[in-house]
């Protein structure tokens, strides 16, 4: 599949080196000679430098063969144009980051259809779901769901405090015959492990665990993580991010929320969005400031400025003063396996959400979604095999399974359950596997 990307940022280059690795044909076009050359050094794909919006540069790109266009420059203006020229070349697939919230609201007065457009992404909307996800989920790092909804993958911190702590992945599972579950990756200083029955849990594991929706609670109960509720949330920044974070945590009578914002012109346009909102103008590093505002009280404390270094600043703040749960944007994915050694809880970086949420959307052929874990050498993929494909043919422990991959739960009929050696893959299973990097192309091939 030919595919062309306008916009070589955090959010271009990570789609880019995704498809690169499933032998796509990948066009990248930005205006940016040093972004340019990143994408040169960095991966195997043809690079343009020009604009996006120019259908010379387009024409140079092979826009007339491309079965997809992704636009995800910094302009959404550009990223309209691309993808509207693309619409009229023939170009299949179209798909947009645009910021304007206009374009994402209910009753959008033009909708993505009118501009030629399948998909537009908005960063702070699908970052915002995300943190509300995560503040729901009081006990998680990181939330994703597979197969409809149907299963999630949780992210979780083993404590020193946790039932789990120092036994065997086996252990834990014979004693939870009812309870399907499985932990598919554990990261331990600085290092991707994807377990075999044999590994522990040990103290200060990152571990993701697959699971049914329906199950997760009881999952949560299993790591110690069942009750944490958040009654109390501090909220750094009245940017857009922050804004419909508060805006969608309003629905929940029982949450108090209170926002802090420096601009005294945000504040007020804040204060003014929000109805049940606590609206405060001040310094989010004045620790007067916050212990006389209730940070001490607060369940949780999420920081969500475009200041990144403030944002950790703030919440390793809210840590010291004994708040229990703490999010923290970030602008570099590179902060994201810090987060965690300095004591924090979970990180979110918009770009690479923003990604994630792009590769969702496309379905390649048998691949339904691939999902790139932050701070986490390691990507979750869900597959559809086909008749006569490898995987299918015999049962898993006689199928020649890569050794750093693991399946972690197969949907079949609308049952969902986790695979043992036993059982056997068929045609038209939902299949999420877990697996490091460099591994992809090998499991993908046992789908094909």
């Amino acid at each position: 599949m030919r595919i062309i990307i306008i916009g070589c940022g955090e959010v271009g280059f990570h789609l880019a080196r995704i498809f690169s690795r499933e032998n796509h044909n990948v066009v990248v076009i930005d205006n940016s000679r040093e972004k340019i050359s990143r994408v040169e050094e960095a991966l195997d794909v043809m690079v343009i430098e020009g604009s996006g919006s120019s259908v010379d540069v387009l024409a140079r790109a092979g826009i007339r063969e491309a079965d997809l266009m992704i636009a995800v420059s910094a302009i959404d203006e550009v990223n309209i144009v691309a993808c509207m020229l693309a619409d009229k070349l023939g170009v299949k697939k179209k798909i947009a980051r645009v910021r304007n919230q206009d374009f994402s609201s209910d009753k959008p007065i033009i909708t993505p259809g009118d501009l030629g457009i399948d998909l537009i992404i908005n960063p702070e909307l699908e970052t915002a779901h995300e943190i509300v996800w995560l503040i729901r989920r009081a006990a998680a790092t990181d939330i994703f769901e597979f197969a409809d909804g149907a299963i999630q993958m949780l992210g979780l911190r083993i404590e020193s405090n946790s039932p789990v702590l120092h036994k065997q992945l086996l252990e834990i599972g014979a004693t939870q015959p009812d309870l399907i579950f499985r932990t598919v990756a554990i990261f331990r200083k600085g290092r991707t492990i994807i377990p075999t029955g044999k590994d522990i849990y040990c103290d200060g594991d990152q571990v993701f665990i697959i699971a049914k929706t329906d199950a997760v609670p009881a999952v949560l109960e299993l790591f110690c993580k069942a009750f944490e509720r958040i009654d109390k949330l501090m909220i750094l920044g009245g940017g857009k991010v922050g804004r419909i974070v508060a805006s969608q945590l309003e629905n929940d009578k029982n949450l108090q929320i209170t926002l802090i914002e420096s601009s005294q012109t945000k504040s007020q346009f804040v204060a003014e969005q929000l109805r049940r909102t606590l609206v405060i103008q001040g310094d989010g590093t004045d620790i007067d400031l916050l212990a006389s505002e209730g940070l001490s009280e607060m369940d949780a404390f999420v920081a969500l400025t475009d200041d990144e270094e403030l944002n950790i600043i703030s919440s390793l703040l809210a840590k010291h003063l004994g708040v229990k749960r703490t999010i923290t944007m970030v602008a570099q994915a590179s902060y994201i396996p810090l987060i965690s050694s300095i004591g924090l809880d979970a990180a979110v970086d918009k770009r690479l959400i923003t990604a994630n949420a792009i590769a969702r959307f496309i379905h390649r052929g048998d691949v339904v979604s691939v999902v790139s874990l932050p701070g986490i050498d390691a990507e979750a993929i869900e597959l559809i095999p086909r008749e006569g494909s490898k995987i299918t043919k015999n049962k898993l422990n006689n199928i020649s399974f890569p050794k750093d991959a693991i399946i972690g739960a197969i949907t079949r009929d609308g049952e969902v359950f986790v695979p043992v050696g036993g059982h056997q893959v068929k045609a038209g299973d939902k299949v999420v596997v877990f697996t490091l990097p460099k591994f992809v192309a090998k499991v993908e091939k046992l789908f094909e």
